[in-house]
């Protein structure tokens, strides 16, 4: 153990876990009984075997000893992102997913507190707690108080991209990524606050903040209406704002109805939705936030603004954006980005949502099914988010 802990929670682990591991190698995920304590490191395959006892060495990690920093989790549920389906295809975004050996995938969590470092302020064992992924970073300089990836040390990493993350029972995580959890809420649906929760809500309050107008007489379309979008329609509707919903799936555009969307069109049924939004708008939406990861509905999003409104960009693509040089220079439309945030942007989407009544969509399955939840994901079949409860 680095350093002194307090709690005792810690004793009582379990001899093993079970994590939805990916293998950078093979670009797989396996589903391994993951012992505590291994002597074996990642790669050695010394005591030879079949190729399958390999591949369970190979991708051997601890149950994890926390650091003076850390705190350790019991993952009550964690859910799938879709920026998890990065790491099985190339991107043109300069990320590197991965490189090492096998890792636990998952960035999206939550749980309760079984053990807290020497370092560690404000949190003890049985407290209800979400947090962000990013470690090895300072939090407190400038690039920090923006997004911890672009940390001045350089040595960022995300857990459950580039290390462990949270398809396993118990994790170690920065005690300064946490934020505690109203007793009241639910952890079963809890974990998806902590990506597509605090993505969507600061879309919404960014973009609130680029708006003038009062939020009755002011329409806002939601590109992309699942996993983030979801929220992100209920975080509007929340906040007083008309909502459009935009989206290829029938099921998401029912959903969006259910949460208060004022309008719904698919580009795919609706030929002519850009001409019924500018009627049903007067001249077009004041913003778009486009939750999606489709270059082809970043490249549609600015039809359905009017003059000077805001694009909000918030779901990453795979391949760049392209976007008409006349159309921002002469402020035809403006442009801004809004990511994840940081610990105190995620105090507020927790306090917003338990104030409101915000409730991740989510679908839970069995650890043993994660292949299945990816290949949902990937088919865009899924609807909301889509989750593992440990039991």
């Amino acid at each position: 153990m680095n350093g002194a802990t307090n709690g005792n929670g810690a004793a009582h682990l379990p001899s093993k876990q079970k994590a939805a591991q990916f293998d950078p190698k093979t670009k797989s995920v396996q589903i391994n009984d993951v012992p505590k304590q291994s002597t074996f490191a990642h790669g050695d395959v010394s005591r030879g075997g079949s190729t399958e006892e390999r591949m369970l060495t190979l991708a051997l990690v601890e149950i994890p000893t926390i650091k003076s920093d850390e705190i350790l989790v019991k993952v009550h549920a964690a859910s799938l992102c879709h920026s998890d389906l990065m790491l099985f295809e190339p991107n043109d975004q300069g990320l590197v997913l991965g490189e090492a050996g096998p890792f636990t995938m998952g960035h999206e969590a939550c749980g309760t507190v079984i053990e807290t470092g020497s370092e560690v302020k404000g949190f003890k064992a049985g407290q209800k707690v979400g947090w962000l992924p990013i470690v090895d970073c300072c939090f407190d300089c400038e690039e920090c108080q923006i997004h911890n990836l672009y940390c001045e040390r350089g040595t960022s990493k995300v857990q459950g991209m580039t290390v462990d993350g949270y398809f396993q029972q118990y994790c170690a995580i920065a005690w300064r990524n946490a934020v505690h959890i109203p007793e009241d809420m639910d952890l079963d649906s809890c974990a998806p606050l902590f990506c597509a929760g605090c993505t969507a809500f600061n879309a919404v309050t960014d973009t609130i903040a680029e708006l003038k107008g009062e939020p009755g007489s002011t329409w806002i379309a939601v590109v992309g209406c699942g996993g983030l979008g979801h929220l992100g329609i209920q975080y509007l509707k929340a906040s007083g704002y008309k909502v459009i919903g935009i989206d290829l799936s029938p099921a998401a555009l029912e959903e969006a109805k259910s949460l208060g969307a004022d309008h719904v069109f698919s580009p795919k049924t609706d030929s002519d939705y850009v001409q019924q939004v500018r009627k049903i708008t007067g001249k077009g939406c004041h913003a778009a936030i486009n939750y999606t990861n489709s270059v082809q509905a970043y490249t549609s999003s600015p039809d359905l603004l009017r003059m000077n409104g805001v694009l909000m960009v918030t779901g990453i693509p795979q391949k760049p954006l392209q976007f008409q040089a006349m159309d921002l220079s002469m402020t035809r439309i403006r442009v801004r980005g809004s990511n994840n945030g940081t610990t105190p942007r995620l105090e507020k989407c927790i306090e917003f949502s338990h104030k409101h009544g915000i409730k991740p969509h989510v679908t839970q399955f069995e650890l043993d099914d994660f292949s299945k939840m990816v290949e949902m994901m990937e088919s865009g079949k899924a609807t909301g988010r889509l989750g593992v409860l440990f039991k």
